[in-house]
C-alpha cells in the first residue's frame, strides 16, 4: 500500500507540472504576454522527462490516470460553490488555479492510490 501511495504522489507531481502548464499558456493568452510561456513548456518538458522514466505508466494505468484527472478538471470550478454551501465561504477568495490544484490532490491521490493498488 506504501508503494502505491508513492506512486500516486509521484502522479501528482506529474499532474501538478501539466496544471502549471497549462495555467501559464491560460494567463499568457488572458495577459496578451509571452512571459509564461516559457514556464509553459517546462512544465509539459518536465511531464515528458518523468513518462520517459517511469515505464510501467502505461496502458491502464495511463487510461486510468487520464479519466481521473479529466473528471477532477472538470469537478473543480464547482468546488467553490460547494465551499460556499457546505461551509460559508465566500467564493471570491477562491483561485481557479489554485482551486484546480488542490481538487485534484485532495480527491486525485486517494483514488490514484486505489488504482496503483488495483492495478500494480
Amino acid at each position: 500500500m506504501s508503494e502505491a501511495f508513492l506512486k500516486a504522489i509521484k502522479w501528482y507531481i506529474m499532474m501538478g507540472f501539466i496544471m502549471m502548464g497549462t495555467t501559464a499558456f491560460i494567463l499568457a493568452d488572458e495577459r496578451g504576454s509571452v512571459k509564461p510561456v516559457m514556464i509553459g513548456i517546462m512544465g509539459y518538458g518536465a511531464v515528458y522527462i518523468m513518462s520517459i522514466f517511469w515505464k510501467e505508466f502505461r496502458g491502464k494505468l495511463l487510461f486510468s490516470s487520464l479519466f481521473v484527472f479529466l473528471l477532477l478538471s472538470f469537478v473543480a470550478p464547482f468546488v467553490p460553490d460547494a465551499m460556499y454551501i457546505l461551509f460559508a465561504y465566500p467564493q471570491h477568495i477562491f483561485d481557479p488555479y489554485w482551486t484546480w490544484a488542490a481538487t485534484v490532490g485532495a480527491l486525485g491521490i486517494p483514488v490514484m492510490i486505489l488504482v496503483f493498488y488495483r492495478y500494480d
